[in-house]
């Protein structure tokens, strides 16, 4: 998404580099999709690109692996906590960018990683 959205502005990796303060390497790596950028960073990309987050990142390959080794007890323990239904909990198991960008507010992930012991920042994957 981010070598979409860089080529559409007609933009060299190293400008982008230039405006984020970071290597020519760092941006490389994120469209290559193997380097994982912490908020601050994603932040950055967001407003140069004039675009939400949730669309040039996305929570769900994280979200799916951590929710999908959750038993039944502790998603009652996260519906709790969080005061998010357990049947919304649990169909984050299965979920598409989309309907997670449609469904579940940044506020709902940021409890939800915070009860799951993660660091919300962690779960963004590109």
């Amino acid at each position: 998404m981010i070598k979409e959205l860089r080529e559409e502005r007609n933009m060299q990796q190293k400008e982008l580099a230039d405006l984020l303060g970071v290597s020519r390497q760092t941006i490389y790596y994120l469209e290559k999709g193997t380097y994982t950028p912490k908020l601050t960073l994603s932040l950055n990309i967001a407003r140069i690109f004039e675009k939400p987050t949730d669309e040039i990142f996305f929570l769900v390959p994280v979200i799916q692996d951590v929710i999908e080794s959750v038993t039944l007890g502790e998603l009652d323990n996260l519906s709790k906590e969080t005061g998010i239904s357990k049947q919304k909990i649990e169909a984050l198991r299965k979920i598409t960018n989309q309907e997670l960008n449609d469904n579940y507010s940044i506020e709902e992930l940021k409890r939800l990683s915070q009860s799951l012991g993660y660091k919300f920042e962690s779960l963004f994957e590109e």
